[in-house]
C-alpha cells in the first residue's frame, strides 16, 4: 500500500469517527430526528462538505465496516468502489487489501 492509500484510508476512518459522534448526539432524541447532517467521509483531509442522510441510510452504511459515505465525485477509485449513488451521497466500499483492513480495524462498532 502506498503512503497516499494509507493516508486516505486513515482520513476516512477519522471522518467516520466524527459521524459516529454525531449519531450519538442524534440518539438522544430519536423521536424527532429523521435525518442527520454528517461530514463527508472521503479521504481528502481538507474536505469540509456535508451530507444529509436519513438515520436508516446511515445505519445501513455502518452495518458494513468497509463502507463509507462520501459526496458524489469524492471517490478515490484506487482504493474504493461505488456500491450506491444518489443525488445526495455515494456509498463506497474499500477494495480488498490494506485499505479494507484499516477500515475494519478502526471500525468503532467492531468487536
Amino acid at each position: 500500500m502506498t503512503d497516499r492509500e494509507q493516508r486516505l484510508a486513515e482520513n476516512e476512518a477519522a471522518f467516520r469517527d466524527v459521524n459516529e459522534s454525531l449519531r450519538y448526539v442524534a440518539d438522544q432524541d430519536m423521536r424527532t430526528v429523521r435525518t442527520m447532517r454528517l461530514v463527508c467521509e472521503c479521504g481528502d483531509g481538507t474536505c469540509a462538505e456535508f451530507l444529509d442522510v436519513t438515520v436508516a441510510e446511515y445505519e445501513g452504511v455502518r452495518a458494513e465496516p468497509t463502507h463509507f459515505l462520501v459526496r458524489p465525485g469524492h471517490v478515490a477509485p484506487d482504493i474504493e468502489r461505488v456500491v450506491l449513488e444518489t443525488d445526495r451521497f455515494a456509498v463506497v466500499e474499500k477494495r480488498p487489501g490494506e485499505p479494507a483492513e484499516i477500515a475494519k480495524e478502526t471500525d468503532p462498532r467492531g468487536d
